[in-house]
């Protein structure tokens, strides 16, 4: 009896393990900004767009909206995110107008727009 809870516990362990190494190595569906609708929400997707407005709020908050020439969507950076940003090293006084970003992260609603939420550091890159 001892012998199969051992086991039991070794393949919980194992499992737990693998669910874990998948989850974080999942890479975000490449999508374009025109292609992204209410059935992408909740999921994890990267989008390439040039910033087109910026606007920081007083609390810290810095509200983006990318486009692609065709279609628009907001990307917020909430200012606990910003501020992993910055003191990563990441030049958040380059995030201007014209600049063309490569943003990944979740698929949300926000008083009735699409937005993309950035979770991770890396998810968010300048591109030329």
């Amino acid at each position: 009896m001892k012998g199969i809870t051992l086991i039991s516990l070794i393949s919980s362990l194992i499992g737990l393990i693998l669910i874990y190494y998948a989850a974080t190595q999942i890479q975000p569906v490449q999508i374009r900004i025109s292609d992204i609708d209410s059935s992408l929400v909740g999921r994890r997707v990267s989008t390439s767009g040039y910033i087109v407005k910026k606007y920081i709020h007083p609390s810290g908050h810095i509200f983006l909206t990318i486009s692609d020439n065709i279609s628009k969507i907001q990307v917020p950076l909430f200012s606990g995110f910003a501020n992993a940003l910055a003191q990563s090293g990441f030049d958040l006084d380059s995030l201007q107008v014209g600049n063309k970003l490569l943003v990944s992260g979740m698929v949300d609603y926000y008083r009735g727009q699409l937005q993309i939420i950035p979770r991770k550091i890396d998810d968010i890159k300048f591109l030329k």
